[in-house]
């Protein structure tokens, strides 16, 4: 059976209406998918249990040790950007590299192969314009190849954008950007496991992270710390944090699982929770994408 994931269904992904801005975006973008049968279900719980009962030693781990493997994959994208000069080369390639997605707590068939970066894009538009267009200075941490850059310039155009990683592909990805598309886009180097206290950010700053911190398991309390000592203004993160998961569904247990597999962010929750508690920052939304 095809279905389509509506404004409807999205809306109360997020728990809000969605922004005329996002509404509009989603119009170009395919949402339709497929149910899977009884048998293909089966499959892709088989294949997950199979990479759950993987050999710790055959799994790659997040960590500080994958400083190489980031520098190459991102380097592999800059060079596509000089070859091509088209936004595509950017998208990193783990972005539709299975069938499969989740959506609503079950596995998915999207019809359209870029339904996953699809998502990617609605979140972003919808916390961009939710939660930064008032920022004067906008700081992605863990930005890799720059390619989020460009939506949050679409939502704030005067906003001063810097990209930062810890590879320095990244930081060649982003000169190649602004060559290319006739952008400002500052660039740094900054690594989560020695933050550079030195690095300083600008005046009503807003800073997001997009799936980077699960590379630092529970290594985040000198960068939370960095960004309490620089008083940024709004602060929020699109992260795979396991205690959001209900282990009473199947996917999300295994989604669980997955993320202790992979050494994914652990305790950052709480940790946040804590912080609240002693009114050090403020936490002002939270929830589970969908």
């Amino acid at each position: 059976m095809t279905n389509k994931i509506s404004e409807k269904d999205l809306s109360e992904a997020i728990g809000e209406q969605l922004s005329s801005l996002v509404r509009e975006k989603i119009k170009d973008m395919d949402l339709t998918y497929e149910e899977l049968s009884k048998e293909e279900n089966n499959n892709v719980l088989i294949d997950i249990l199979n990479f759950l009962f993987e050999e710790d030693n055959n799994v790659i781990k997040a960590g500080e040790h994958r400083i190489n493997d980031w520098n190459k994959g991102w380097g592999e994208n800059a060079k596509e950007l000089v070859e091509q000069k088209s936004y595509d080369s950017l998208v990193p390639k783990y972005f539709g590299k299975y069938p499969y997605v989740r959506w609503n707590k079950e596995i998915i068939r999207p019809c359209d192969k870029n339904m996953e970066y699809s998502m990617v894009k609605i979140l972003q538009y919808w916390a961009f314009d939710k939660f930064l267009k008032d920022c004067e200075n906008i700081y992605e941490f863990g930005c890799g190849t720059g390619h989020n850059l460009f939506r949050a310039k679409e939502v704030n155009p005067g906003a001063n954008i810097t990209g930062l990683d810890w590879s320095t592909s990244s930081q060649e990805s982003i000169q190649q950007i602004n060559k290319i598309f006739n952008l400002e886009f500052d660039c740094h180097r900054f690594d989560f496991f020695n933050v550079d206290k030195d690095f300083r950010l600008g005046n009503k700053s807003g800073v997001y992270t997009f799936a980077a911190l699960e590379q630092i398991n529970d290594g985040y309390v000198d960068f939370i710390n960095y960004l309490l000592d620089n008083n940024v203004d709004i602060c929020f993160h699109i992260e795979p944090i396991g205690e959001y998961l209900d282990e009473g569904n199947i996917y999300d247990l295994l989604s669980k699982k997955y993320f202790e597999k992979r050494n994914y962010l652990k305790g950052f929750r709480d940790y946040l929770y804590n912080l609240d508690r002693q009114d050090k920052i403020e936490i002002v939304y939270e929830r589970r994408a969908s």
